[in-house]
C-alpha cells in the first residue's frame, strides 16, 4: 500500500501534505458544486451557471497540473 501511495505522489509530482490539501480543496469544490446543482434543480433561476463554471475551472486546474507535470518529465 505504501508503494502505491508513493508512486501516486510521484506521478502527481506532489508531497503528501501538498497532495492532501489539493485533494481536500477539490473535494470541497465538488461538494459546493453538488449543493448549487441541487438548488438549481429545484429552482432553475438560482445558480444558473455556477456549477458549470466551477466544474470548468476545476477541469482547467487539472489540465494545467497535467501539462506542468508533462513539462517536468
Amino acid at each position: 500500500m505504501l508503494n502505491k501511495i508513493k508512486k501516486h505522489l510521484e506521478l502527481a509530482n506532489k508531497g503528501y501534505f501538498e497532495h492532501m490539501m489539493f485533494a481536500m480543496k477539490i473535494g470541497l469544490k465538488c461538494l459546493w458544486s453538488f449543493v448549487t446543482a441541487f438548488v438549481h434543480a429545484i429552482n432553475p433561476a438560482w445558480f444558473e451557471y455556477t456549477t458549470s463554471r466551477r466544474i470548468k475551472r476545476m477541469n482547467d486546474k487539472f489540465e494545467k497540473n497535467r501539462i506542468n507535470q508533462q513539462m517536468k518529465e
